[in-house]
């Protein structure tokens, strides 16, 4: 899910020196948001509906608009672009291809596409959300490690407790996750009880992840802990030949060998 794939366009211009009230008629007319602002030839800000509702008509563009808008390119991932739009507390951004203008993407737009992905108990991604990572990477002959997060025992904690306390062990696990990962790491619940990690750290901290994730912890007095399989990029000859689908396999399979040796 790449940004060009949300991006509206054309990307509609306004001079500066422009009226407020000038700018309002004009994106009723186009039936738009916002419209760039530019000063010969050059792109200077931009003004938005939401600029147009704390500016008096009678102002010129370049009192009410934002300068030096905030832009993105077309091939990054949508997810990306809605992270960005939340770190700068903005509802837009710019895209550009070679230094010229070819689109704007909205926070509205993204969060209703990307909500399709997102698990909503845990409120993390979905499969798919790793899936379009890995193979990324993959494509870009970019090493990372892979680790697949099995729950221990969870079957059990669902028959001994019911679903709704499985499902609150899901969501303090999920928390723990985010926790112990950061902007290195890319995080999803695969299905059911697996999550899987991406992780870009070097060997040793995607290790010391691995076994933070494996140590138990007690939730509502119940001990939970996971089996972790741990896929290292770095060490496989291989890995670029394989797709990710065989590299999700593989580190499945350690997990579940993990997890037959904890039970033995």
């Amino acid at each position: 899910m790449r940004v060009a794939e949300f991006m509206s366009s054309p990307v509609y211009t306004v001079s500066s020196e422009r009226s407020v009230q000038y700018v309002s008629d004009m994106m009723n007319e186009l039936k738009i948001g916002s419209l760039l602002v530019t000063d010969h030839g050059t792109i200077v800000g931009i003004i938005t509906s939401r600029d147009l509702r704390s500016s008096h008509p009678n102002r010129i563009v370049a009192d009410a608009m934002t300068p030096n808008p905030i832009s993105i390119l077309p091939d990054q991932f949508a997810w990306d672009a809605l992270e960005k739009m939340e770190k700068h507390s903005i509802e837009r951004l710019l895209v550009i291809h070679e230094e010229q203008a070819i689109g704007i993407v909205t926070r509205e737009t993204l969060q209703i596409k990307l909500n399709q992905i997102v698990d909503p108990l845990t409120g993390m991604y979905r499969a798919p959300y790793i899936q379009q990572i890995g193979e990324h990477f993959l494509n870009r002959r970019q090493h990372f490690h892979l680790l697949f997060i099995d729950l221990n025992n969870f079957g059990e904690i669902n028959k001994l407790y019911g679903h709704p306390v499985g499902d609150d062990f899901l969501v303090e696990f999920s928390n723990r996750l985010r926790t112990l990962t950061n902007e290195q790491d890319y995080v999803c619940r695969y299905a059911g009880d697996e999550f899987i990690v991406i992780t870009c750290r070097n060997e040793n901290d995607a290790l010391q992840l691995g076994d933070s994730l494996s140590q138990p912890i007690v939730i509502q007095n119940v001990t939970l802990s996971a089996s972790v399989g741990v896929v290292n990029g770095f060490l496989v000859p291989d890995f670029f030949s394989l797709s990710f689908r065989e590299l999700i396999s593989r580190a499945s399979l350690l997990s579940t060998s993990l997890k037959q040796k904890s039970l033995a």
